[in-house]
């Protein structure tokens, strides 16, 4: 198989590269390679490299940056997903894209299923809509898998951030009514193998198994790390600082994952334990 990256250099692109190393013909490519926001410039990385797949990992993720930065963040998610999406098809290659749980509004009382609608709040949420349809409209085949509070090594995250201030002996307000699932960028690589190898199509959703609040994953880490817990304290969203409005309620429901690959994602404590590990060991996030 060949597989052609964008955004390579990413949270997410550099675990997708390792987790396909010795399964497949791989080129990642980054900003500086590729400009997804150019129609050229994506038919000629298509063209020249002729691959079997497409995993666009490149993204506009700064959530509260977008509010401000609006048009920068439509032409990256947007119109970038809609170029990939159109030399894919053009070409005959599969393209696996990645949605978000803030394309929805939060009010739902149970885990969002695929098929649930849309009714995103902010303009990073509206722009990650807008980039599923436009997937869509192209009509190409494709595998577009939904996520949410990733983390991981490459790149800055929620855990790296609480850990640094933590050791600054920084007082910590973590907001306590917005209710998701941290996962785990490996985890998510390793999710696209498993649906790719089942030759899954359409919407999936895939994060770690349970769920918690922002504080309660802040908590979970201070304890992990034997940091003092006096330095955190909950907060309604609202009473803090952030431009863009988010979904209290974001979980995202595994079943269709487990009926395409028969299996189910660990628990996030799990994913987190192990990822705090793996800094730790490599003097990380200090």
């Amino acid at each position: 198989m060949r597989l052609l990256i964008t955004g390579g250099l990413g949270l997410l692109g550099k675990e997708i590269d390792a987790v396909f190393h010795g399964r497949a013909e791989v080129r990642t490519t980054d900003r500086e390679d590729w400009d997804v926001t150019d129609p050229a410039a994506c038919r000629r990385e298509v063209d020249g490299f002729r691959p079997d797949v497409v995993i666009h990992c490149a993204a506009w993720t700064a959530v509260d940056r977008a509010e401000s930065e609006a048009e920068a963040a439509r032409l990256l998610n947007v119109e970038g997903t809609r170029n990939v999406a159109r030399a894919c098809r053009e070409r005959g290659a599969l393209m696996v894209a990645f949605g978000t749980d803030y394309i929805f509004d939060g009010g739902s009382s149970r885990p969002y299923r695929e098929e649930d609608p849309a009714n995103p709040l902010s303009v990073y949420g509206k722009t990650k809509w807008a980039a599923e349809l436009a997937l869509r409209e192209e009509g190409g085949d494709h595998l577009l898998v939904r996520t949410q509070w990733l983390f991981g090594p490459a790149g800055r995250n929620f855990i790296g951030t609480i850990l640094e201030k933590a050791r600054r002996g920084d007082a910590l307000r973590v907001a306590s009514d917005q209710v998701g699932c941290p996962t785990f960028s490996r985890d998510l690589a390793g999710a696209v193998r498993d649906l790719l190898g089942a030759g899954a199509r359409g919407t999936v959703h895939f994060s770690s198994k349970g769920e918690t609040s922002w504080f309660g994953l802040a908590r979970y880490v201070l304890e992990r790390c034997g940091l003092p817990a006096a330095l955190l304290s909950p907060a309604r969203t609202r009473e803090l600082p952030y431009p863009a409005p988010r979904p209290v309620y974001g979980v995202l429901s595994k079943e269709k994952f487990r009926a395409i690959t028969g299996r189910s994602p660990r628990r996030w404590e799990e994913a987190v334990g192990e990822y705090l590990e793996m800094i730790d060991s490599e003097g990380g996030a200090r």
